[in-house]
């Protein structure tokens, strides 16, 4: 999975999305949390309760409307393996792209990622790896979207070399 984020990074190094134009972040098994809003540390802690008092009726309580800096992403994620006779395991993951725009703009801007990633798996292979792509490959849209936020998954099985048993030398020792 390492190796995998590795090569997002490296092929959509110079691909830029939504609004702001960023290139996607890439990231292993789920988003990683939102970055907190710095908070102001000059009010004194309450002494003596752990009830903290009822804000002024004049502040404000929710947090200002701020970009989520995670967009655009792709998030790498280890679905499921089989290891067969023939001695060949195969391997699936799925990935999960996420763009932000309004309306068409965010839908085909992850359309873009998944499409730039698909070509580039389907044209190389990374020197070294030794698992390969193998098809079919299935990609689409999640029903739900959150418009600016758009979604969209693929899922790939790679296949590569399995493990051999060996006898032991000594038995059951």
């Amino acid at each position: 999975m390492h190796d995998l984020q590795k090569y997002l990074q490296e092929i959509t190094s110079e691909v830029f999305l939504g609004p702001l134009r960023l290139r996607p972040n890439i990231y292993n098994v789920d988003l990683p949390p939102r970055a907190t809003p710095d908070y102001d540390t000059s009010i004194p802690p309450i002494q003596d309760t752990d009830i903290p008092p009822a804000p002024p009726a004049t502040s404000n309580t929710t947090l200002p409307d701020e970009r989520d800096e995670r967009w655009p992403f792709v998030v790498i994620a280890y679905t499921d393996s089989e290891d067969n006779e023939e001695g060949y395991r195969t391997v699936t993951i799925e990935f999960t792209f996420g763009c932000e725009g309004k309306g068409a703009d965010g839908y085909m801007d992850v359309l873009h990622l998944m499409e730039h990633v698909k070509a580039s798996f389907l044209r190389e292979t990374w020197d070294g790896w030794s698992f390969r792509l193998t098809r079919p490959l299935n990609m689409g849209f999640y029903e739900e979207q959150a418009d600016p936020f758009w979604l969209g998954y693929m899922s790939t099985t790679w296949e590569g070399p399995s493990m051999e048993q060996e006898a032991w030398k000594h038995g059951w020792e």
